[in-house]
Order: structure tokens, then sequence, then C-alpha cells
């Protein structure tokens, strides 16, 4: 699974992917990084980057068990 989402996705994405990929809006994850608590980003220079790596990492410790 991890190889064929490696092929269609890209390691880098912008915050427009990166909510795409979490499926909700870009304003949500905007405002969750500036409250702090969403995913971690990268910042190259003025622009906003998120790993794909991290993005995965944000999902698993998300996951909520009852």
């Amino acid at each position: 699974m991890e190889k064929m989402i490696a092929a269609i996705s890209p390691l880098v994405m912008t915050d427009v992917e990166a909510a795409q990929f979490l499926g909700m809006s870009v304003h949500t994850l905007r405002k969750h990084r500036t409250l702090g608590i969403g995913a971690k980003y990268c910042k190259l220079g003025r622009l906003v980057k998120y790993r794909l790596a991290d993005l995965q990492d944000y999902i698993e410790k998300s996951a909520v068990s009852r």
C-alpha cells in the first residue's frame, strides 16, 4: 500500500494538496497550523509544505481506539 501511495502522491505537498489528502478544507488545515494542532509542516522560505510522511504520521496519531 505504501508503495502505491508513493507512486501517486508527491513527497512534499502544498497546503491545498495536503488538505485534499487529509480530506479537510484548506481553511481548516491552515487554522490547525496556526493553532499548533495540525500536522507538522516545513517552511521553505515563505512557502509552507507538508511532507507525506508527516501527514501519514498525523493520521496515525489521530486514530482513536475504543
